[in-house]
């Protein structure tokens, strides 16, 4: 981050996501800059969340619209409110599971075959409730 601040600019370095708090961006030479967090679950999910629609706009092409299903959860999760989570999900039947480990799991991501998004306000998702999944 120090060379980054001395030969561009840091425009955030951090954010209220879970996994992938230490995500960076900003600009060397007017060119945008992400840095990533270490662990592969959080570099990958926030990948989609950040990267893609950054790339996209630059490429000028239009935002793409993730494809999503609607699905029941298979299990009371618990997110920490006050940080987006995303939470890797496998479905079956209608019926979404929780993959997430940790962030440094990269079965996380690999078996996984979409995500949930769990917004900074709401900590707790009950078996049975209806959720939204963004497929990968």
């Amino acid at each position: 981050m120090d060379l980054l601040g001395q030969e561009g600019e840091v425009l955030f370095h951090g954010v209220l996501v879970k996994p992938g708090k230490p995500t960076l961006f900003g600009l060397v030479d007017g060119k945008p800059f992400f840095g990533m967090p270490g662990y592969p679950t959080s570099c990958l999910s926030n990948a989609y969340v950040f990267i893609v629609p950054a790339l996209r706009r630059i490429m000028g092409l239009e935002t793409s619209v993730p494809r999503k299903v609607r699905a029941t959860m298979g299990v009371r999760y618990n997110s920490t409110l006050g940080r987006h989570h995303i939470v890797t999900v496998v479905l079956e039947n209608g019926v979404a599971h929780p993959v997430f480990k940790d962030s440094g799991a990269i079965t996380s991501m690999a078996n996984a075959q979409g995500f949930i998004e769990i917004p900074t306000d709401q900590d707790l998702i009950e078996k049975g409730d209806e959720v939204e999944v963004i497929l990968l």
